[in-house]
Order: C-alpha cells, then sequence, then structure tokens
C-alpha cells in the first residue's frame, strides 16, 4: 500500500464526510478539559450515556513495558482501573462496555516463552471482566492457539455469553464445525438501559490453521444465521449496532471497514453503528457518517482507547474519543471521580505478583548484553542508524553463515519488515527483548539467480501490495499519517517522544500531550548486499525466509521471462535465525 494513497484517501474522506460529522468532532475538539495545574500535559475523558473502553492487539504484553515509563502499567493495575473507573466516574444513568478485539499472542515473552504459546498469559488476561471479546488472526495461525482460544476463552464459564465471532468456525476433533463463540449477541445495558446488537468480523484471512475456518464478511452475511438475526432484531427493536472488528478502521487498500459499513447501514440505516477496529497497531478514528465511528486502540498494551456517545437514540449524537497511554499515572487520572463505592485492588495486586513470579519462572530478564540506543522501526528513516532495519541489513543479516556459499559467491539476504515486531530499546538486552523485537523463529532458503534478476527482487516486492505476515502488518508506517505533517509538531523540553494521533476529529485525541514522533513509509522488504562482482550476468544466491516463498516466486516468474521458477528451485540455506544473529551482536557490541 502507498502511504500518499492512505493520506489522500482520508483527505478525500473528511471532505465527503465534513458536513455529516462536523457536529460530533467539533463537540469533541471543543470541550473544555478540567485539568489540574501539575498535569496540563493531560486531556480528561468526556463521560457519556454509553461509554466504552476498548484493547486490542496486546499481543501478550501483560507485563507492562519495562524501558518505556509512558505505558509502565501492567495488567494487575488495568484490571484496578477498570473496577475504580466503573465505580467512580459514572452515574446510574451511564453505562459501561469492555472491549477487546483480538490478537493476544505473539510478541512478548510472557506469552511466547511457554508451551504452548499464551498457556499462562491467557488465564492473566481472562481475569479483565471484559464485556465483549473476539478473536484475531494470532489466534488462528496454528493449532494450539486455536484450540485454547475456543475452549480457555470463547466456552469458558466467565465468557462464554460475551463471546462473539461472525465469520470464524471451530472445527472440532471429528470435523464438525461450529461457531467460534456467538455470531451476534443482543443485550440491555443496565443503566441506561439501551438495546444493543453485536456482531464481530474479522478480515479476510486466509492462513488459518485446520481447527479453524474463515469466510469473508460479504459471504458470512448471506447465510441463514444472518437472515434470522435480522428478523429477529429489526432496527425497531436495536439502539446501537456495536461491530467489534479485527480489522483496520482506515483501509486505503481493502477498505474492509467502510465496505462492511455500507452494507448494514443499509439494513439500519437510521440508529447508531459503532466499531472498534484493529490488526494494524495503530491509533485511529473515523466517522463513517453522522450515526456511524469507529475507533482503533493501537497495540501491545500501549493504549487503551476510550469513546463515549451521548444523544444515543435521538437524532444527533455525539461522539467523543480518547486514547489514554498505559500507564499508572494516567490510570490514576482518570479513574479519579465522586466514587460510589470502596475499590477492592487486592485482584489487581495479586495479578502483578503474578506476573512478577511468570517472569522470574521463564528467566525473561536474563541479560545477554547491552543496546546503547534505541532503534526504531517507523519512526526514523530507514537509511538512519537509529533505524532497528538499516542496522539488520547493514549489521546483523551479514553474519549469517551457511555451508552452501562462500565469500566468493555473492549474495543478496532478504526479510520482510513485519517480521520485526517493536522498536530495539536501549538498555540491557534480555530473553525478553528477543521475544519482543523478533519473536518468530525463521527458516532460510535461497535461490541461485542471474544478479540481474536477483537484484530487481526488493524493488518488484516493494512495489506491489502489502505482504503479510505473522508479524505485525506493516500498518505501523502505512498505516498511521505522518503527524510531522497532519498536525502541529509538537517539541517541548518537558515532555517525552510518543504519540501524537490525527484521525478524522483532529490531532487532540491522545489524552496525554506527547513531543511528536514522526512516522516513516515502511517497506515490505529489506535486504543486505554482499556483492564479489557487479556483472549481471553472474550467479548469485538470494537469501530469504521461508515465509516469503510465494512472494518470491512470483517476482522472480515477472522479471525473468526466460524460464518458469516454482518452488523446486529453492533450496534450504541453513544458518541462525535473525533473532540468533542479533543476539550475537549484541553480545559482540556488549564486550
Amino acid at each position: 500500500m502507498n502511504h500518499y494513497i492512505f493520506v489522500m484517501a482520508r483527505l478525500l474522506r473528511n471532505v465527503f464526510l465534513m458536513n455529516a460529522a462536523m457536529c460530533c468532532c467539533s463537540a469533541i475538539m471543543q470541550q473544555p478539559f478540567e485539568v489540574e495545574p501539575e498535569r496540563l500535559h493531560k486531556r480528561s475523558l468526556s463521560i457519556g450515556q454509553l461509554n466504552f473502553l476498548h484493547t486490542t492487539d496486546v499481543h501478550g504484553w501483560l507485563g507492562s513495558h519495562l524501558l518505556q515509563p509512558d505505558y509502565d502499567a501492567d495488567w494487575g493495575d488495568f484490571v484496578t482501573f477498570f473496577s475504580s473507573f466503573r465505580e467512580s466516574r459514572l452515574d446510574d444513568t451511564q453505562d459501561l462496555i469492555l472491549i477487546d478485539s483480538g490478537d493476544k499472542h505473539d510478541g512478548n515473552g510472557l506469552s511466547d516463552a511457554t508451551q504452548p504459546n499464551g498457556i499462562d498469559t491467557t488465564k492473566i488476561f481472562n481475569e479483565q471482566d471484559y464485556d465483549l471479546l473476539t478473536l484475531g488472526n494470532h489466534e488462528l495461525y496454528v493449532p494450539e492457539s486455536t484450540i485454547m482460544e475456543y475452549y480457555a476463552t470463547a466456552l469458558s464459564t466467565k465468557f462464554k455469553d460475551k463471546y462473539v465471532s461472525s465469520n470464524v468456525e471451530f472445527i472440532k476433533e471429528d470435523g464438525e464445525l461450529v461457531p467460534f463463540g456467538n455470531k451476534y449477541i443482543y443485550f440491555e445495558t443496565p443503566n441506561a438501559k439501551l438495546r444493543i446488537l453485536t456482531l464481530a468480523f474479522i478480515f479476510d484471512f486466509r492462513r488459518f490453521n485446520d481447527r479453524a475456518k474463515v469466510l469473508p464478511f460479504e459471504e458470512e452475511l448471506k447465510r441463514t444465521w444472518f437472515r434470522e438475526m435480522l428478523e429477529l432484531y429489526p432496527e425497531s427493536t436495536v439502539d446501537v449496532l456495536l461491530v467489534i472488528g479485527h480489522m483496520p478502521v482506515t483501509d486505503a487498500e481493502n477498505n474492509e471497514m467502510a465496505r462492511l459499513h455500507a452494507i448494514l447501514r443499509k439494513l439500519y440505516p437510521n440508529i447508531i453503528i459503532q466499531f472498534f477496529g484493529g490488526h494494524s497497531h495503530v491509533r485511529d478514528f473515523v466517522m463513517f457518517d453522522g450515526k456511524s465511528s469507529g475507533l482503533q486502540s493501537g497495540r501491545f498494551a500501549e493504549t487503551l482507547g476510550f469513546l463515549s456517545i451521548d444523544n444515543v437514540t435521538i437524532e444527533s449524537p455525539k461522539f467523543a474519543r480518547r486514547y489514554i497511554d498505559f500507564n499508572k499515572e494516567s490510570f490514576k487520572y482518570h479513574s479519579e471521580g465522586h466514587g460510589k463505592n470502596a475499590i477492592d485492588f487486592s485482584k489487581g495486586k495479586q495479578i502483578s505478583k503474578d506476573l512478577k513470579y511468570l517472569r522470574e519462572e521463564l528467566q525473561l530478564d536474563n541479560e545477554m548484553g547491552y543496546v546503547p540506543k534505541t532503534y526504531y522501526m517507523s519512526a526514523r528513516p530507514l537509511k538512519s542508524d537509529e533505524n532497528i532495519y538499516h542496522l539488520i541489513t547493514k549489521e546483523v543479516l551479514p553474519r549469517l553463515s551457511s555451508d552452501m556459499t562462500n565469500s566468493s559467491i555473492g549474495r543478496y539476504i532478504m526479510i520482510n519488515t513485519g517480521a520485526v515486531r517493536y522498536d530495539l530499546h536501549k538498555g540491557p538486552f534480555t530473553t525478553d527483548t528477543e521475544y519482543i523485537v523478533l519473536p518468530f523463529p525463521n527458516e532460510w532458503l535461497y535461490m541461485e539467480l542471474p544478479l540481474k534478476v536477483a537484484s530487481k527482487i526488493e524493488q518488484y516486492l516493494n512495489k506491489g501490495p502489502m505482504i503479510a505476515s505473522l508479524a505485525p502488518p506493516q500498518g505501523i508506517g502505512l498505516y498511521s499519517v505522518d503527524t510531522s505533517k497532519s498536525c502541529p509538531f509538537i517539541r517541548q523540553p518537558y515532555f517525552t517522544e510518543g504519540y501524537t494521533t490525527s484521525d478524522d476529529c483532529g490531532c487532540k485525541g491522545d489524552d496525554t500531550i506527547h513531543n511528536s514522533q514522526a512516522e516513516y513509509q515502511m517497506l515490505n522488504v529489506v535486504q543486505s548486499e554482499q556483492l564479489v562482482s557487479l556483472d549481471e550476468n553472474e550467479m548469485v544466491h538470494f537469501i530469504f525466509y521461508s515465509f516469503l516463498q510465494p512472494h518470491i516466486l512470483e517476482a522472480v516468474n515477472a522479471i525473468d521471462f526466460s524460464r518458469s521458477y516454482d518452488a523446486s528451485d529453492c533450496t534450504m540455506y541453513g544458518g541462525n535465525s535473525t533473532k540468533h544473529l542479533l543476539r550475537d551482536y549484541v553480545k559482540d557490541i556488549t564486550k
């Protein structure tokens, strides 16, 4: 996806929606902020008739960000915050719904260092009192994750009436297909007595394992259960159609949520349709029309999303969004209110203790070296010496060795950028760091190709559509607007560097004012080059992740018409994983 296309898509959509959404956005941007003098960097919340808290793409980050004070809250702090917020910030006419929209695995040692992946973090995650949950693609890559999600969460006593997944089915051992939880959920809120009909859809995901099945939402909406739901719950019986999507709320390439909204709006033309998104790991808010918005709440327990809706059942509802930094200070600030009941802190404290014990048991704090400075995925240009892909291609990948090659043979070594999950932060390089930055094992394949072919593969793949990955989609750069162009660039000595989010309602959605962090476009792939000759007919080894094989073959066949290439032209290369190579590099520079 081209970054320019995304920016233009947002601009055109904003022009189209300006009249419909103006009252909503104006209400948000002009709210008075009741901020104490010592907390001038905080923006308060606007509590409404119907309120939501939202997490997505947590990916195992239950134990806080140890090297980032801006995200120092752990799951125990979050559990305490939710309990406190519910008791202290709402009155008897207001409701609160807590939602998660999937991707609980893959990205942190707490989940990934166990066998099976997530066995302990699933239990801890489920300690939170979610009102509605669904699943993401990371619950569907391997059978173990799918089975765990289905039996430990979707069918659990706690969540069996709260788990909704409209276009995913679970396949039992005997081959029977059953809904992955509920196809839809209808309920009435306890205070305002609002009637909520809930659906949940994952994006058009194709790499599910043999214990699950995903249908594109267009196909799912043609099935009998959906027609029966429409008959049972026509618009006259619903105040809010709530849609939880493990799909981006802004997606200029596929537009899945916008397409879904268009279909649902024809069926429910007059009521609020509220979306919650995920998958692309960004903060985002979209006004689809004057009665429909979509909120996406970041990633990795960096963000707790907040949304309120006032005037729910009248002609002109008002929406207010906020992206809350996942830290103790923000949690304390936003949970302070008039208070009705005493808050029980014991559950949250016990969860924090359990997380500490789990870290010790898994030896996640075992230090293997020291990182002298922070290397960023997208907050620095690709050629910057503070960019993690520059570090990997220039210092880490050249360390790859194999019996298949020697110094007399030139080579390219390619990885997809999505294989890197997170910035490499200054500080101790621990076992946990490896899971955070490069959690997935990888196998190297290679093809022997003429230089004139091999040299064109990178350009071909970077001009093509986004390459999906077991790691995050390339949403960190491509799905987010370059904040240096969209919002005033903040640079103050008393602020920390962080999110300045641009969305359909401007630049004041973040609860904490940060110095702006620019976002640079991320490519599909990057590579290391070690050539011994520039003769275009010279044969070289083109080395790549096995995950990339179909993309490499597509590129080679598009570049070289002299013959047809297939999987038989790809050979195991051997050598250490990128994770191992990075570890060795850090050890060497620490000596």
